[in-house]
């Protein structure tokens, strides 16, 4: 998934079904100049080494003097990266400094919420995912949609997961992940 927008963000944010147990993954792009401009790049390109692109991004933050919003947006590409070999820690920490320089990167906040998700941290991810489906990306809300569906349930909340799959599938009929995961639920008249 992969919507680029006016403002050169891109938002990647899918979530990969292993059922019963689900793992979110995000990411948020933004298309700067120099290596900034690798970065996304490599970050976009699943077809890019991990490793290799992480190279790129690292010489962006470390040798580059960067704008506030693509130093921002290449700690979110790094952290992409991190979340991509399954490193969500290091990924979080990419994500928490992205915020710190834009808070209102409400894409990051999607981002966020899924490596928190994949560490179990579901609190904390809601928290996030709360604020992330407040993007104006309708991609980064629809991501977000669904992965609050998932850490919805990991926290027993079931009407609300069920929701936020529903709205998932508003924003995206042909979604499969929301698909396959409203598929399990059965709907049960009230009082039934």
């Amino acid at each position: 998934m992969n919507t680029r927008f006016a403002l050169g963000i891109s938002a990647i944010a899918a979530s990969l079904l292993v059922s019963p147990a689900a793992i979110a993954q995000g990411a948020v792009t933004v298309i700067g100049g120099g290596l900034g401009q690798a970065c996304y790049e490599a970050a976009d390109d699943q077809r890019v080494a991990p490793q290799k692109a992480m190279e790129i991004c690292n010489l962006a933050l470390t040798n580059e003097t960067l704008k506030r919003r693509d130093k921002a947006a290449t700690y979110t590409n790094r952290g992409i990266l991190h979340m991509r070999v399954g490193n969500n820690t290091k990924a979080m920490w990419d994500y928490e400094n992205s915020l710190r320089l834009m808070p209102d990167l409400k894409e990051a906040k999607v981002n966020l919420g899924a490596a928190l998700y994949n560490l179990a941290r579901y609190p904390e991810a809601l928290a996030a995912l709360n604020e992330g489906v407040g993007s104006e990306s309708e991609n980064a809300r629809t991501i977000g949609f669904y992965n609050r569906g998932l850490t919805h349930e990991k926290l027993g909340n079931l009407q609300s997961a069920y929701e936020d799959y529903r709205q998932a599938l508003r924003m995206k009929p042909d979604f499969k992940r929301a698909q396959d995961q409203i598929a399990r639920f059965t709907v049960v008249p009230a009082g039934g």
